[in-house]
């Protein structure tokens, strides 16, 4: 049984769990757990505790986490992501770099995240 943490780079186009059960099989073992989720279209570092380390998994979940990622402006889809349908396109004029600077200010900071209904399919 291999006890400890594995540092997965996800690539997009699978979800977490997704990641978790292809470790399963490759460790042979029940005990994997992620510490915490990525979207299934988002790439990035996934955490996880293989064995005794998964006891461990609560004590690492709470740190600060910071996210990069790339907007198209002027596509609104059903699902809000690059996934959906199009419903509506706009070709401008764009906001000025301080309006959108403004704009993202809502996310920056100490913030609860509320997934939205299309994530972790």
């Amino acid at each position: 049984m291999i006890n400890g943490f594995l540092v997965i780079d996800k690539p997009g186009g699978i979800t977490s769990h997704g990641v978790v059960q292809r470790v399963r099989r490759w460790a042979g073992q029940r005990r994997v757990g992620h510490l915490g989720t990525l979207d299934p279209l988002a790439r990035g570092v996934l955490p996880l505790a293989l064995g005794e380390a998964t006891k461990l998994s609560r004590l690492l979940t709470h740190g600060k986490k910071s996210y990069r990622g790339w907007i198209r402006l002027g596509i609104e889809t059903t699902s809000y992501d690059r996934e959906g349908e199009v419903v509506a396109c706009c070709d401008g004029p764009w906001p000025e770099r301080e309006e959108m600077e403004k704009a993202l200010d809502t996310f920056r900071g100490a913030i609860r995240q509320v997934p939205p209904a299309f994530s972790g399919r």
